[in-house]
């Protein structure tokens, strides 16, 4: 239940309490049910077992084997649901603080409560209904115990005695945590699911309509316990290349960066990331057998730093395709292009006479010009060219006379198809 729960204690209101008296924490704590009565085997029946239990060791005969079998309570922390159906009592444990505090939480969103963190520190949570008074005396205190692993339910004054009030389309403690929690299978299910889908589940769980931002927010939260925080994410970069040009020697990889500043200060002890190629060995030897050519296009990413993602495309002998390369850069810039199409002809596509396919992108044109480069043979992909045709005169039947005309075996059968799209061009 509190496997990677994130801190929620930044979005609790937390309200000074120093006339209550602080609680002693004791350095034990009785746990009801802990005590185990042991039972006691019988005495074997030696007539009945006969010559098996003649050697049987008198002190074999009345061993204790209960605690074998039994579970010290003290090693099992409550299983409280997210449903929140079930009531607080004193002596429920919890692994840590932040699944006490989700279970508070969810107890309250259930029930429509809303109250007050009145302490919380490394050794105890306390809290009180926002109405604790006269109108409520709903409470809790939980603690950790030095004896203790667990946080322990030590006090509490419940259910709540207030009218609940439901007209408030919110709950204020039904907080990123907590929808991140709710929201965690499906996005580690689907990362790419929807807010509107999650904030519809949110929904009919707690009945509550929460805001698109808090739903962004905790599916974030969910994201970065999948699959780690951004930050961390691209300072593992490095580690990641390493470990594959280890365990995976021929991987090629030319990662750059560039000095890091903070204002106008260098940080020598930092660089930041800036484009990284690479390739696996079992790509270049496929590639030796595929068709020559390599087509090539870029799209962009979508996350907190965007940047482009170049790849190599080659094509088999039964028209299958097959990634050969990769790059992550800034943007699709003519310095980015130059950089993936030279690492891509210098240690992938080596053979001589590679045909290079690509849209018509003023980048990859400006970067072919570059001396260095190495490609000598490049053409445009007829699927962009037709695309393009087909936006600017309408016509879906130029377009595929254009394709067509392109995948002609003669030259004569690709000036009949190109007639066709001059003609169909001059009825639009």
């Amino acid at each position: 239940m509190a496997d990677g729960l994130a801190d929620s204690s930044e979005e609790d209101e937390i309200e000074n309490d120093s006339g209550e008296e602080a609680e002693l924490v004791p350095e034990t704590q009785p746990v009801q049910g802990e005590r185990v009565i042991p039972s006691v085997v019988e005495p074997v029946n030696v007539a009945r077992v006969g010559a098996l239990s003649s050697g049987t060791p008198d002190h074999y005969l009345h061993l204790s084997l209960g605690p074998m079998n039994s579970t010290n309570v003290e090693d099992i922390p409550s299983n409280y649901g997210l449903t929140g159906e079930m009531e607080l009592e004193v002596g429920m444990k919890f692994v840590n603080k932040d699944a006490a505090m989700l279970a508070v939480k969810n107890y309250n969103i259930r029930r429509s409560g809303e109250f007050k963190v009145v302490e919380s520190d490394h050794s105890r949570y306390v809290c009180r209904c926002k109405l604790f008074g006269d109108q409520c005396s709903w409470m809790v205190r939980v603690a950790k115990t030095r004896a203790s692993r667990f946080w322990e339910v030590r006090k509490y004054q419940g259910p709540h005695t207030c009218l609940a009030s439901a007209t408030s389309q919110d709950h204020a403690q039904l907080d990123s945590n907590v929808i991140c929690q709710h929201i965690f299978p499906m996005v580690q299910a689907d990362a790419t699911i929807c807010i509107k889908v999650l904030q519809g589940s949110v929904e009919s769980a707690y009945g509550y309509k929460v805001s698109y931002k808090k739903v962004w927010l905790a599916k974030q939260k969910a994201i970065a316990r999948i699959y780690g925080d951004w930050d961390e994410s691209y300072n593992q970069l490095q580690r990641y290349f390493n470990a594959l040009q280890t365990f995976v020697p021929g991987t090629i990889v030319d990662l750059q960066t560039r000095p890091y500043y903070v204002g106008n200060t260098l940080d020598r002890e930092s660089v930041m990331f800036h484009q990284v190629f690479w390739s696996f060995p079992s790509c270049v030897e496929a590639f030796k057998h595929c068709k020559p050519l390599v087509s090539v296009d870029g799209t962009h990413l979508y996350g907190k730093y965007t940047g482009t993602l170049l790849m190599g495309i080659a094509q088999d002998g039964n028209n299958n395709i097959l990634s050969i390369a990769f790059a992550l850069v800034e943007r699709e810039n003519t310095d980015a292009w130059c950089f993936f199409l030279t690492n891509l002809r210098r240690h992938v596509a080596t053979q001589p006479a590679v045909l290079l396919i690509s849209d018509r992108h003023a980048a990859i044109k400006a970067a072919l010009e570059r001396e260095g480069c190495g490609w000598e043979h490049n053409v445009y992909c007829i699927r962009h060219i037709a695309s393009n045709f087909a936006t600017n005169f309408k016509s879906k039947e130029a377009k595929r006379h254009i394709v067509s005309a392109a995948y002609s075996k003669t030259q004569a059968q690709a000036q009949y198809y190109l007639e066709l799209v001059r003609r169909s061009k001059c009825k639009s």
